[in-house]
């Protein structure tokens, strides 16, 4: 037995789960423990260093590839982290749907990742990878689909710098059942007629719920800076449906990263609260 073994033992780290084990989270997987989180979106990448206390200790952001980037910042992130566990967020290539009465049989989320088709049924694509989200109360559910080609291609150029992964998600799928489930948790929010957006970077989801029931959804990534016409037409079918005591709430990756303030009028005399937190995205993931 190496000194390292004794070491975990006597320190309880080796009953901790694995860093990839997806079935716990990010706190339970780094407690104490440095980390550095990447999101990936189309031509940019920005970064966060978390301290042993798992708060925010700095944050950068380029553009360019990720492999590009990675290959000028793979030291910096590497010694940022304990043995190079990097966690991923990836914002490109990948749809949010909203489906029905996907199967919720015990053990569903070890099963998706496992055997996805049996949970999916005729929804199942071999070159995706997906992540769920239940409404607790009725039988949607939030989809994610992402490239299985571009999580490849991920963990390849990672590979490559000595870095590992230790979870590999999608943000804006992250903050948006992050959003729905404080709204569960809220006896106020949870049943009144509300039009939930969720942005990051280039990516937007917005969900429409009446009654805690989750009615439409749509979503887009990749929608190039500026584009306005885009987001209009996203937004506006439920702008259209909406009755007067509709209430918009609205969260997006970072405190005053610009959505708000250029969208959040568009939703004229409805009541509309930006409950984004600093360093928001960050926060969701090494949450959870």
């Amino acid at each position: 037995m190496e000194f390292r073994d004794i070491k975990d033992v006597l320190t309880f780290a080796a009953f901790r789960p694995e860093p990839d084990n997806p079935r716990f989270s990010w706190q339970q997987r780094f407690p104490k423990r440095k980390s550095v989180l990447v999101n990936i979106s189309r031509g940019h990448c920005s970064w966060s260093f978390i301290n042993r206390k798992g708060a925010v200790e700095n944050t950068g952001e380029a553009d360019g590839e990720f492999v590009e980037i990675a290959t000028q910042m793979a030291e910096q992130w590497r010694a940022g982290t304990e043995d190079g566990w990097i966690g991923i967020s990836l914002n490109n290539r990948f749809i949010i749907s909203l489906e029905h009465n996907l199967s919720r049989k015990k053990g569903w989320q070890e099963e998706l990742r496992l055997n996805p088709k049996s949970v999916l049924g005729t929804k199942y694509d071999r070159t995706k990878r997906y992540a769920l989200h239940h409404n607790p109360e009725t039988s949607a559910s939030l989809v994610m689909a992402c490239d299985d080609s571009m999580v490849k291609s991920i963990e390849e150029a990672m590979r490559g710098h000595n870095l590992r992964p230790a979870r590999i998600c999608t943000g804006l799928f992250a903050t948006t059942a992050h959003l729905l489930n404080r709204i569960a948790a809220d006896n106020a929010l949870r049943s009144q007629d509300l039009i939930i957006v969720a942005w990051l970077d280039g990516s937007l989801c917005v969900v429409r719920q009446k009654n805690g029931q989750w009615q439409d959804l749509r979503c887009r990534s990749g929608i190039p800076t500026g584009d306005e016409a885009t987001v209009n037409q996203m937004i506006r079918p439920f702008i259209e449906k909406a009755e007067p005591s509709t209430r918009v709430l609205l969260m997006e990756d970072r405190k005053n990263g610009g959505f708000s303030a250029s969208y959040l009028n568009q939703f004229g005399n409805l009541h509309g609260s930006d409950v984004t937190e600093e360093n928001n995205l960050w926060n969701i993931l090494a949450k959870y």
